[in-house]
């Protein structure tokens, strides 16, 4: 283990006995007690120990909420809450804005999408036309595979854009 990892776990060690000492109200001699008659009794030191650890953070957060939810900050968030409540409805509204910018931008992006596919059939047409002198077979199947292909990729095309 590293020095830094040491310092860290002593420092969590410190910490939690600051707060356990500042926020249990069992006095170390009660809690030895409970202990040891948790023994005699075979209920084991686990059970003693976490309703302790409980009752410690149940008092730890009690008085935070003393000391944060006090009339003052109450009637202060009250006040914050409506200017708060503006700031959200406006970025609701710049995300409806950029939410529907991007939607018609996917529909121009479809459009030109479209146009280059179909721009790539006519290159791809011509390109297989050549082949015809050297395997007639061969061409015309491809022919067929690219035609095919060029329908579908356009019939999911026109989709996109009825559906956006």
């Amino acid at each position: 283990m590293s020095k830094k990892n040491i310092f860290l776990l002593a420092a969590w060690y410190v910490a939690g006995w600051i707060v356990a000492t500042l926020f249990s109200k069992k006095k170390p001699g009660e809690l030895k007690k409970e202990l040891k008659k948790s023994r005699e009794e075979w209920e084991g030191d686990f059970k003693v120990m976490v309703d302790n650890f409980i009752d410690t953070h149940s008092n730890l957060i009690e008085e935070l909420k003393k000391q944060v939810l006090t009339d003052k900050n109450k009637e202060l968030f009250e006040e914050r809450k409506k200017d708060l409540l503006k700031v959200v409805d406006v970025y609701k509204k710049d995300w409806l804005k950029i939410i529907d910018e991007l939607k018609l931008k996917w529909k121009e992006y479809l459009v030109d999408a479209s146009d280059n596919l179909e721009r790539l059939y006519e290159e791809k047409k011509w390109e297989i036309n050549d082949l015809k002198n050297v395997a007639p077979e061969r061409a015309k199947e491809l022919a067929g595979e690219l035609k095919e292909s060029f329908k579908e990729m356009k019939k999911e095309v026109k989709e996109k854009i009825k559906k956006k």
